[in-house]
This record gives C-alpha cells, structure tokens and sequence, in this order.
C-alpha cells in the first residue's frame, strides 16, 4: 500500500512565520515580486487612519467604565491620523458618531474599523495573472516557475530575483486577509484571489481542506493595462507614522546597492494616507567625511592582463593617486587553502566599502552638524550588505548581522579599527554569476556552502585584514606625526637657546674686530637677530596650527620646516663657537677678517636657504600668487650651494633641454614647489654621499624644467631605488635610511595632490635597472 504526505492547515502558517521573520522582509519580498513581474515601479500604500491602539484603548474604557458618548466621540476624534485631510477627517468622525447609540454597535464598528480600514496595497503594472497563472503557480507554494525561468535564461533576458515561490506567505505575516487581484494587458478580466489566514489555524483541518476564494469580474478600466495589486487588512502590526519611517530608514533605503543605485528616482513608491514619502539613497556628503573608499573586483578568469583573479584599491580621502594591490589565483589557493576549481565555482563578484574614523568624522568640511552625520552613519554602518541583482539579502551588513565574525569585542572602537561600526560596504553578486550563493529559506543571510565560506575567505580573511593593515600603517604615521610635532617644539627651544648662545658669543667677537670693519658686524647682528624672529614666527604659527585643529599633515609641514631651519642655525652656532675660539688664539688682523667674512657669508647662505623655505610656513602656505617657477627653482638651488659644495655635488639646471634662461610663469601657492625641492634635494644629498652610480666618477644632481609638460624632475646619480619601491616610497612612515622618519615623500605627495598637482617616480629605469628620477607635476593654472 502507498501513502503520501499531508500537510495540516497550521503548518503553513508555522512555515511562513519561519521564512518570513519580520514585517520589513515580508514587504520585501511582495516588493522584489512585483519586480519579477517586470514592474517598473512598486507602490506600497499604507492606510493608518487612526491611532490603531488609540481606538484599542477607547474601546477598553467604553466597555469597562460606560463612557459617554460625548467623551467617547472626543476620544475616538483625537486617534484619528492628523494627516488626513480635512473633509476625511470630518466624514471618519461623522461615522464613528452614527454607531454610537449603543455601547455594543460601538465596540463592533471600531473592530471592524481597525480589522478593515487598515491596509497594507503593493500594487505594480507587471505583466500580470491569467486564470491558469492563478490556478497553477500563484496558489501552488513551492511552485518551481522561477527557478526553472532562472535556470533557462538566456542572456539580456530580465533578472529574476526570487526563485523559491513562498513570497506569497508574506501575506500572512502582516494581515489576516488578503485579497489578491490580477489582469493581463488585453484582457478584460480581472482575477480575484481572498485570503483568510484564520482559516488555517483549525488544528482539525489539512491544507487541501482550507478554501480559497477565487473570482472574476469584468474590468471597466483600460484593457491595455496590467499588473497586480496585493491588498492586505486585518493587520498584525500597528502601522503608525514612526513605524513606517522606521520601514524606509532601516530598511527600504538599503533595499537596492547604494553604490550601484541608478541616479534615477528610486523605483519603490510609499504611501502614507495617500502621501508620499521621500526614500534617499545614501548622500554623498556622507562618503566625503570617510576616511577611504575602497573597491574590490574579484573575477576566477582574471581581472587585469597581469593575470590577477583579484584587485584592491583604496582612495584615501583628499588623495588622487589610488593604493592599489592585485592577487593571482595561485597566491590566494596558497594563502586560503581553497581548491583553484572553487573559486571558479563561486564566480566573479564586486565589493565597495566606505570607512570612517569616528573620532575624525568632521575632519573634511561638509554642511551638517555633527548629529546629521552620526546619524546617517548609524543608518548605513555594519560591514558589508550582500546585494544579488541589486537588492539587498535580509539584514546582512547592518548592526544585527554579522556575517563575516568580524570581532564584536572591538565593535564599537571609534578610533583606528576596521569593524562593523565604522564600515559602510556592499558586495554585488548576481544570480547568473553566482549561482551557488542562495539565500537561506528565512531570507536573512546566504546557505553556507564551500562558495559562501570563500566569499567569506576573501573578504573577511584577504581584505578586512589587509585593510586593516593600511589602517594600521596610517595610525603609525599619524603617531609618527605627532612625535614629529613634539621633537618640532624640542628644537625650537633648542634654537631659540642655539641663537641666544649665538649671539652672546658675537658680542665678545667683536672686541677683536678692526674699526674699518665694524659695518660687517652689524650686517651679521642684523641677519641673525631675523632669524631668532623667524623661529618665533615659526613657534606662533605652530601654537595658532594646533588651536585652530589644523589637518596633521600641515602641522607636520611645518615641522619639517622647523628641521631643516634648525639644522642651519645649529651649523651657524658652531661655527661662531669656532670662530671664537679661533680669535681668542690668533689675533691677526687679516686672519681676523678672512673670518669674519667666513662668518658673514655662512649666515647668509643660511638665510638664503630660510628664504626658500618660508613659503611653506604657515604664513604663505595657502596663498596663491604668481611668479615665474624657474626663479624659484634657482632660489632653491642656491640656497643648497653650501651643502652640495661640502659634499662635493655638482648641481645642474635646465629648462626643456637646454639652458636655464627660460621662464615658466605660474598662478599658484609658491610652497609647494619649496616643499617638493627641499625634500627631493636633501634626499639626493644624503644618498650621494652614501655612493654612486657604478661607473661614475662624479656626484651629478640634475634638474630639469618642462614648461610644456608643466613638470620639474630631480635626477641624481646615487644608488637608485628598486622599481618594486615605486610607490612604497611615498607610503607614510616608510624610510630606507637609517634613523629616517619617513614622512618627507609622504608629506610632500599629499601637498602636491592637495593643491592639485602630482608627486611620483618616474617608472623608466637605468641601465642598472634603478629608478632616479622623481618627477613633480604643477598643477595647471586654476587648479593650484
């Protein structure tokens, strides 16, 4: 004998209350059906008409304490929904007035009012139903019709969005009727369906036992129309104004990709007692207070003609130039443990994120309070939200779902951490490239399977770490600024004393001095007291940079300026030492003057050498102006003369090829150019001393102007750098020298980018396979 399964009545309903977990996913799921039945645009109308418990309550106290009916009408008119219109208004208490003779005929009218004048209608213009679509999909769960449409697609046919056929017990999660109506463009019928769910709560009755009311009417509209409208009443939930802004903050704005959204007008309409309500996408000044973006492409067939399966890059804020980094699928294989075949299996896919330093939120300027853009960040954070053909799998990326374990111990760190908090991301699959990512039956994440465990590899293991680790380098270097900063106010004490030291020690000079050259000696007083007034400048501007909370990477500009100054007057201040010294032991009138020309040429080197660097003091940093670059490129030269003469660097100028008697006229802000040379040159100085370029018998730097190509390159014959350190170089805090900082090329980088130019290494390499050319793009008039 044969037997088959029967269903009890009930266990739909248990069913539906599994896979349907919340009022938000049920919506959902009646939205992304509308858009299977290729709609282009879902209405979701609202009916509130009251205060649902507001009537609850009126009803409680007219059947407990007999109220009468003037306080019963005053009640009842103060739940009615102030967002109705007047005349509705009006007609609603007109009503509740006419059932008012007896107690009873009042408590049975607010029932039937709340059972039936609170609705829930998602209406489309899709293709529609026909009486077989009723009979042998819409009424059949489980129907396979779009799972085996998905499985013969052929390519540019429309994406299907659901597949398991159990959306329809959406319905049930938010009313307790139904009443589902249907036609098809051309035909005249419009096909009814009603639903009571009650009905299947009968513990005695099976599935098949529970009827379902169907019908048809003649439609006296349009016939070319179509499409369907879900109309549910009875409501589980009280569906008050804050409950549907709760909807459509939480939920519906996240429904489709906000990183891929169309820019056009959202495609989900909502209606509250007939008024719409707006639904924004995320705004762009949130993404302009985060601190990178970050986008990653992830292809089994490649990603690039290197032959990466995988690629990262991240876009710091205010930066032009991107941090990029690529794997092959031979190195992740490697690192994950994952078979090559799986990766092909799970298919090609995209991430973005956005990230933000909470503590810095504000650091850019945008025109919201601190409140607004909180806020919008709480709406949007949580890690990355899984989005299959545009729209949104349950609640994964938001504060409840935590699909990819990030560490929920540093959840909520506001400072440099990568966690859900901080993190507002996107991964897009799609169900033609990602077959084997299905969302659970409860529609709140994806099945785990091997193909979601390795998205999970790759994001949560390959990405999230490795961004963590650019996070990282990033709060070292801002640590490192900050220590820069303090050793920046050590040696301004340090030169305000050399100074004081500097000139005391003059002033017992001079007792040697012949009278016929006592105008040297005030010629040298004068040069050495602006340079104590320069440090003080210096000192003040430092002082006004931190109360004002100036970005870091200024304040550590300045710092750099400080050190390069300081590094002359403490030169300066040991020489006049040794001059002392050499006075009070040889008193010899031409010896004494042949010193004290040394002297004096030595302070105005120094002061040469402070007057190239002044523009990138805080007094001149932002001032735009023009001038000719050219002059100052050879300011900035001269000023180095005394340092490339001790280590016996000759230095060469040209302008297009040739002679340095050419003029590049420029409209912008003088200390970028200081800044960029004075690193570059110092740079070649140092490493010219360490050696040269084999072959070579002489220390070259070599400096060229291009006024066509609007560039300055800086060439030197040292040891060169490996190609491989192209762009590590300009990375914060990486140094190859010994004791070095490595903020110089950092710093000097994100200046020329800030005020539009461009700072990089010039990718040709010698015949010895280094690289040693660095090239500065100006920004183009206007841009500076």
């Amino acid at each position: 004998m044969k037997h088959t399964f029967r269903v009890a009545a009930r266990a739909l309903k248990q069913m539906g209350a599994e896979m349907i977990t919340s009022d938000d996913v049920a919506l959902n799921e009646l939205i992304k059906n509308a858009f299977d039945a290729r709609s282009p645009r879902v209405t979701v109308a609202i009916d509130a008409p009251a205060d649902s418990a507001a009537l609850a309550l009126v009803a409680e106290k007219v059947k407990k304490e007999k109220l009468g009916k003037k306080v019963t009408l005053e009640m009842a008119e103060k739940a009615i929904s102030s967002d109705l219109s007047s005349v509705v208004r009006t007609q609603l208490i007109a009503e509740f007035a006419e059932h008012m003779d007896t107690q009873d005929q009042f408590l049975a009218f607010v029932n039937k009012f709340r059972k039936e004048r609170f609705k829930i209608v998602v209406s489309d213009t899709g293709i529609g139903m026909s009486a077989d679509d009723v009979a042998s999909r819409f009424l059949v769960i489980g129907t396979p019709g779009k799972y085996i449409a998905k499985k013969n697609a052929a390519f540019g046919d429309p994406t299907i969005l659901g597949d398991k056929g159990i959306g329809r017990l959406s319905m049930m999660r938010l009313g307790q009727t139904a009443a589902v109506k249907s036609k098809q463009s051309g035909d005249q019928t419009l096909h009814t369906v009603r639903f009571s769910w009650a009905e299947f709560d009968d513990p005695q009755k099976f599935l098949d036992e529970v009827p379902i009311e169907t019908s048809e009417e003649v439609f006296d509209g349009d016939v070319q129309s179509s499409g369907t409208s879900v109309a549910i009443s009875n409501l589980t939930a009280l569906w008050t104004a804050e409950k549907v802004g709760s909807f459509i903050q939480k939920y519906l704005r996240r429904l489709q990709n906000p990183f891929f959204a169309n820019k056009r007008r959202y495609p989900v309409d909502v209606l509250l007692n007939g008024h719409r309500q707006p639904i924004a996408t995320i705004p762009e000044w949130l993404e302009k207070c985060s601190q990178f973006r970050a986008t990653v492409v992830f292809n089994p067939k490649g990603v690039d003609a290197a032959g990466s399966v995988m690629r990262r890059s991240v876009m710091w804020r205010n930066s032009t130039v991107s941090d990029d980094r690529s794997w092959t699928l031979s190195e992740l294989t490697e690192r994950l443990g994952y078979p090559e075949e799986l990766f092909h299996s799970l298919g090609p896919f995209e991430a973005t994120c956005l990230w933000f330093n909470r503590q810095a939120l504000f650091a850019n300027t945008v025109d919201r309070s601190r409140t607004d853009v909180t806020n919008e960040l709480n709406l949007w954070c949580g890690g990355f939200a899984i989005y299959r053909d545009g729209f949104r799998v349950g609640q994964t990326g938001g504060m409840e779902d935590d699909w990819l374990e990030w560490d929920s111990r540093a959840l909520k760190t506001k400072g440099y951490a990568l966690n859900r908090y901080q993190t507002v991301g996107s991964v897009s699959i799609s169900s033609v490239n990602n077959p084997k990512l299905v969302d659970a039956a409860n529609r709140e994440r994806l099945v785990a399977c091997p193909e979601q465990q390795l998205l999970k590899a790759l994001l949560g293991e390959e990405i999230v770490t490795e961004l963590r680790g650019l996070i990282g380098l990033t709060q070292e270097a801002q640590a490192k600024i900050a220590l820069s900063q303090e050793s920046t106010e050590e040696s301004l004490r340090r030169s305000e004393a050399g100074l004081t030291k500097t000139l005391r020690t003059f002033n017992q000079i001079v007792s040697f001095i012949p009278a016929e050259h006592k105008h040297k000696i005030v010629e040298i007083r004068e040069e050495i007291n602006s340079q104590v007034e320069y440090v003080k400048t210096i000192k003040r501007a430092l002082d006004l940079a931190r109360e004002t909370r100036v970005e870091l990477l200024e304040l550590a500009n300045i710092g750099l300026v400080v050190e390069i100054v300081i590094h002359e007057l403490t030169r300066l201040t040991e020489r006049t030492g040794e001059l002392l010294a050499q006075l009070q032991g040889n008193k010899k009138t031409d010896d004494i003057v042949d010193l004290i020309d040394n002297l004096r040429g030595q302070i105005v080197a120094t002061n040469k050498r402070i007057r190239t660097v002044d523009a990138m003091s805080p007094s001149g940093r932002n001032r735009r102006e023009k001038y000719d670059a050219v002059a100052q490129v050879k300011t900035v030269l001269n000023g180095f003369e005394p340092r490339f003469k001790r280590h016996e660097i000759r230095s060469v100028l040209k302008v297009d090829g040739g002679s340095a008697d050419k003029t590049l006229p420029v409209h912008m802000v003088r200390g970028l150019i200081a800044q960029a040379l004075e690193n570059l040159l110092s740079n070649s100085a140092y490493w010219l001393q360490k050696s040269i370029k084999s072959g070579d018998e002489q220390r070259l730097l070599t400096v060229e102007i291009d006024t066509k190509a609007f560039t300055i390159s800086v060439t030197d014959n040292g040891p060169g750098i490996d190609p491989e350190y192209a762009t590590t170089v300009f990375r914060p805090y990486f140094s190859m020298r010994r004791k070095g900082k490595g903020l110089g090329l950092y710093i000097a980088s994100e200046l020329a980018a800030y005020h539009g130019g461009r700072l990089y290494l010039d990718e040709v390499q010698d015949d010895d396979g280094k690289l040693r050319t660095f090239i500065l793009e100006l920004p183009k008039d206007g841009d500076a």
